[in-house]
């Protein structure tokens, strides 16, 4: 009986030494868990504020698009105004110039430094928010749909606005030919061009507008996200 006691007594102490190891392992797991999580948000709030400057700045960058193509729509309405008007009382200058001032096309050029980074590592996933990285992931294809558009555009105009322009223009300042941009004002080819470029340019803004709210939900989402990080 003094065995079995001293044999009891053993493996209860076995037993025990192997618990303790065991709930060791199981605490130095969860601290483990703990650390890894930790680093994980620490990234996410990192990158989440790399996100929020690249889109603040694409903001500003869309607004100054609208503000480039809203201007290049007045410079069509005045020359569409020009061609119903007499031709002597037109200044010619002011055609030239208004004409020049067609090929002020706007382009957006977004930042997307943070977004790209997330990508080409494969860590999107690292935005917890389904919302965030849903629209993270259609970004590109949003961009590339508004890069088509203006892209269109800027081929038009040096596809045909260009080469009538040449025709009826002088970008010589010491040419000593005469300038016939009022002829421009009697030739119905232009005013189509310039009709165009008024509606392609409305068209661009229309996109704009657009992706401007596409921007606003990815930063209220990502100021919440700031928030309760």
């Amino acid at each position: 009986m003094l065995t079995e006691n001293k044999f009891s007594k053993y493996l209860i102490y076995a037993i025990g030494e192997i618990v303790l190891v065991v709930i060791g392992i199981l605490i130095a797991l969860q601290i483990n868990n703990w650390n890894e999580k930790l680093k994980e948000n620490t990234h996410e709030q990192k990158m989440l504020k790399e996100l929020k400057s690249d889109f603040s700045y694409n903001k500003q960058e869309l607004k100054r698009n609208i503000e480039k193509a809203t201007a290049l729509i007045s410079s069509c309405d005045s020359l569409i105004v020009l061609f119903g008007l007499n031709k002597k009382i037109v200044n010619p200058r002011r055609v030239v110039r208004l004409t020049r001032s067609l090929s002020a096309y706007s382009t957006f050029d977004p930042s997307n430094r943070a977004l790209n980074d997330l990508l080409s590592s494969g860590n999107l996933n690292i935005i917890k928010n389904d919302s965030i990285r849903m629209q993270l992931s259609r970004w590109h294809g949003e961009l590339e749909d508004i890069k088509e558009d203006e892209k269109r555009l800027i081929n038009f105009g040096d596809i045909q606005l260009n080469p009538i322009r040449f025709e009826y223009l002088n970008y010589n300042p010491k040419s000593k030919l005469l300038t016939n941009s009022i002829e421009l004002l009697e030739n119905r080819k232009f005013e189509n061009m310039v009709m165009y470029i008024s509606g392609s340019a409305n068209y661009n803004i229309e996109n704009y507008k657009y992706i401007d709210i596409v921007i606003d939900k990815i930063l209220n989402d990502i100021n919440d996200e700031l928030k309760s990080g």
